[in-house]
């Protein structure tokens, strides 16, 4: 098993390792079929101590193991039930293959039960049993775990008003402008790079798209609700010095502007809280039972595939030489948002 490691204190420096894999009783091997690649996974890099990322298939101090969402396929088994050939979707090492501890297994996949992760966030432990359900294999890659986050977004940012979204190009940004345009009420403002207005306004998922030296001259009535998913520590204080008391909310979500640091500045309007997916999960699930939550998330799972089919390109990369390349400039912010990437290790 060939796996790619990060640098934890410098995410553009990686390194290839060959840490032994043969599964042991009550595991599974698994070869890694197709993952992707994108902002989602610099947000796991870049949180991975305070968030706990690193410690899904991290033991090196000094390097980590990005997580990424994918397909692969057990080769071999000491788990009842499960087959080699049975192929799951789930969250992944970033490399060529792993193993698992299964446990829990039904019809519908397993929970990895390896005591490490026993301590860890239950969402990232379910592996899915591959399926038709959710459509083309490299969709589900790129945007199945990002829209998860959408979907719930929409329900955190409440009951309508104006939306300003960071990082406007991001996918997970781009999966809650389509859901809070869906759900109506809203009107949503996309915040980008000069070099990405062109691509935001092409989605056709904003009603408002302005760069990001252009806060000042923002302007929104009533309920704001701002969601940060760039991490600028200086685009979110413009934004609340722009809005001050009229923000009802500000969202940070994740950190595609890892480099910037904006800690320690006083802000106008509310406390910035961290947005953690899997609470708000837990608590649909709560209300909605899992039949009522897979039933709504596939309608607006098939809503959003649709609108990003028209401009959307999936890039497929072979081998985790040509991956490690990729993420060095993923990590960089060096990646055309028209691009979804795929790698095939």
């Amino acid at each position: 098993m060939t796996t790619i490691e990060v640098k934890r204190d410098d995410l553009r420096t990686t390194r290839l390792a060959e840490p032994g894999a043969v599964p042991g009783e009550g595991q599974a091997a698994f070869a890694v079929e197709r993952f992707a690649l994108t902002s989602n996974n610099v947000t796991y890099a870049a949180h991975g101590v305070d968030m706990r990322y690193w410690d899904f298939y991290s033991t090196d101090p000094e390097w980590g193991v990005v997580p990424v969402w994918g397909f692969a396929r057990c080769t071999a088994s000491n788990v009842e039930g499960l087959a080699p050939g049975d192929r799951f979707y789930g969250y992944w090492p970033m490399a060529d293959g792993a193993v698992l501890t299964p446990v829990k297994l039904t019809p519908r996949g397993f929970v990895d039960g390896a005591a490490h992760r026993r301590e860890l966030a239950a969402v990232y432990n379910g592996y899915a049993r591959a399926s038709d359900a959710f459509g083309n294999e490299a969709l589900q890659a790129l945007f199945r775990p990002l829209y998860v986050t959408s979907f719930l977004l929409d329900f955190a940012c409440g009951a309508g008003g104006t939306a300003i979204l960071s990082s406007a190009s991001s996918k997970t940004a781009l999966g809650l402008a389509h859901a809070l345009k869906a759900r109506g009420g809203w009107t949503v403002v996309g915040l980008t790079s000069l070099g990405n207005v062109d691509f935001v306004e092409a989605t056709g998922l904003y009603d408002d798209v302005s760069v990001y030296d252009e806060i000042e001259g923002l302007r929104a009535s009533g309920r704001v609700v701002f969601v940060d998913f760039a991490g600028n520590g200086e685009v979110r204080a413009a934004v609340h010095r722009q809005f001050k008391d009229a923000l009802a909310a500000s969202i940070v979500v994740g950190d595609t502007h890892w480099e910037a640091d904006g800690a320690g500045q006083p802000l106008p309007g509310p406390r910035p809280s961290f947005f953690f997916a899997p609470t708000v999960l837990a608590e649909r699930l709560a209300e909605w039972g899992q039949a009522g939550f897979d039933a709504k998330l596939a309608e607006g799972w098939q809503g959003f595939t649709a609108a990003v089919a028209p401009w959307l390109e999936v890039v497929e990369l072979t081998g985790l030489d040509a991956a490690a390349t990729a993420w060095t400039r993923l990590a960089g912010g060096d990646v055309d948002p028209h691009h979804g990437l795929i790698v095939r290790p």
